[in-house]
């Protein structure tokens, strides 16, 4: 036995963003790998950075989440949600609003979009107030709380790879002030997001 690592598939409705039959059929059909982490779903409304992936932010979610938690427990495997925000690469012709980061500092990586096609540039985000912050953070504890209710064996954060908390753990990303609660003059204020 061993672990499926997380793999962004993009298979959810882009508009509501809901776990669906073929999601389900693609984790069941991988449930003898033994723990399959699922690809990062949304904590909160409008951050979606792969045009359809899904989310756990509203109720309406988790009914799609438990077909898919029922089919990896039927074929007898074990299953995480990793849950993410993905801050400032979250594009707004996705979301049809301005990205957020800890700074209103732009991601210098293209990426491919699935409107624009190769080599996009990043939006320029949005700096997040402190009380925005924290409401993120509650964002997450609310997706995990969703998470349980779906079924799910437990849960990962996605805290790497450039996105939101990543944001807040680096230097590069992170240029607040130390009038911030999460400023990014140290280690330990940077962590605390």
């Amino acid at each position: 036995r061993m672990i499926m690592a997380p793999m962004t598939r993009s298979r959810s409705d882009p508009t509501e963003h809901k776990a669906n039959e073929l999601m389900a059929q693609q984790y069941s059909q991988r449930a003898s790998a033994g723990l399959i982490i699922t690809e990062c779903t949304m904590v909160s409304p409008k951050t979606s950075s792969f045009f359809a992936e899904p989310g756990i932010y509203e109720d309406a979610q988790i009914e799609g989440w438990k077909k898919v938690t029922d089919a990896v427990h039927s074929a007898g495997g074990k299953i995480v949600l990793q849950i993410w925000h993905g801050g400032r690469t979250c594009p707004t012709d996705y979301n049809g609003q301005q990205p957020v980061a800890p700074s209103a500092i732009t991601n210098p990586m293209p990426y491919h979009s699935a409107t624009k096609g190769a080599n996009t540039q990043y939006d320029e985000p949005r700096a997040l107030t402190d009380d925005e912050a924290k409401a993120i953070v509650q964002d997450f504890a609310a997706a995990a709380k969703r998470a349980i209710a779906a079924g799910f064996d437990g849960i990962e954060i996605h805290a790497a790879n450039g996105y939101l908390i990543n944001q807040f753990l680096v230097p590069q990303s992170n240029k607040r002030g130390s009038d911030s609660h999460y400023s990014g003059e140290s280690i330990e204020t940077r962590a605390r997001f």
